[in-house]
């Protein structure tokens, strides 16, 4: 897998704006695509553009004080990506001029860009989206007739596309240094079954998704609650579902089938959790039951039965040897 960021706050503090505008404009546009690019007169500079490769897919985050970008005809033709672009529109309002019509995006919305073709789009208020770039032949498989879609908008509102978006922010946000690679090939089918659906496409491409894209989707959101909210030591399933407006039936359902109960997962959060605090010389004033308590323990003897049985010594023991190697 690769992960790219261009970014202004990487280039030199002594640069001045227009310096500065030139110079990422070179990189980005000598780098990722071809492209003319215009920035917004009535700010200073700044863009930052995020790359993540997996497999054939590719997720794109965009933002910035860019107005305008321009693909000229002979940029169009010395292009070699045949990528197709999904689009999931941020804070700002946006246009787009294809030789087949011209198109207006709301803020928020998610909409189907096509290829690399020649091209001009005008964001107002400054570049703001996240997308997905798969390969035209890879969508074709599940959607016959993709080109018929360009310039369309999806059903945002639609459970699919909501997940498809949380999907991709996510896996954006990840530190994945892309060395599985059965992780990154797991995550390319998701969002190409994923993207299948949001289409509608062929019935048996759709019920193939039902069972992997979107229950995938699901359990990714599921697991996010969890690393987010198991220290608190009332943490329940029913607040994941809750929070997701799912039922907690489901949740359990889902976790099962992933391999590991929600109790469980929850378990091993809060006892890594404790691991690394009693390893951390920063923690030394604190105490090992109140360690154990704000890891979201609220039971003594629970908690050293539990500590043991996974890491195979006492607590005290853990803190006395400075143990770092994983379990």
């Amino acid at each position: 897998m690769t992960r790219l960021v261009f970014s202004s706050e990487q280039l030199a503090a002594e640069l001045d704006d227009a310096e500065r505008f030139a110079l990422w404009q070179e990189l980005y546009v000598g780098t990722v695509c071809k492209f003319d690019v215009k920035r917004l007169a009535d700010r200073p500079f700044a863009m930052r553009y995020e790359f993540a490769e997996f497999g054939a897919v590719a997720l794109v985050r965009c933002q910035g004080t860019v107005g305008e970008f321009t693909r000229t005809r002979h940029q169009a033709a010395s292009e070699s990506n045949d990528s197709l672009l999904l689009n999931f529109n941020g804070n700002n309002s946006w246009s787009m001029s294809l030789p087949t019509g011209d198109y207006n995006y709301r803020p928020g919305v998610c909409s189907f860009l096509g290829g690399p073709g020649i091209m001009h789009t005008r964001h107002h208020g400054g570049t703001d989206w996240t997308g997905i770039m798969v390969p035209r032949q890879r969508l074709r498989e599940s959607v016959p007739d993709i080109e018929d879609h360009s310039g369309a908008e999806l059903d945002s509102s639609s459970e699919i596309v909501r997940h498809l978006c949380r999907y991709t922010t996510m896996l954006l946000k990840g530190e994945d240094d892309g060395s599985d690679s059965t992780l990154a090939a797991h995550i390319e089918t998701t969002l190409l079954d994923l993207m299948g659906l949001a289409f509608k496409g062929r019935r048996d491409a759709a019920d193939l998704a039902k069972m992997r894209g979107l229950r995938a989707a699901r359990l990714q959101a599921i697991l996010g609650e969890i690393k987010r909210g198991f220290a608190d030591p009332a943490f329940a399933p029913a607040v994941v579902a809750g929070k997701l407006r799912c039922s907690e039936n489901y949740v359990q359902k889902l976790l099962h089938e992933s391999g590991a109960t929600f109790s469980e997962r929850v378990l091993e959060l809060r006892l890594q959790k404790v691991r690394g605090m009693l390893a951390s010389p920063r923690h030394d004033g604190m105490r090992i039951i109140e360690i154990a308590f704000a890891c979201g323990f609220n039971d003594v003897s629970y908690f050293n039965r539990c500590f043991r049985r996974r890491f195979g010594d006492a607590p005290t023991q853990w803190r006395g040897e400075r143990r770092h190697d994983p379990a």
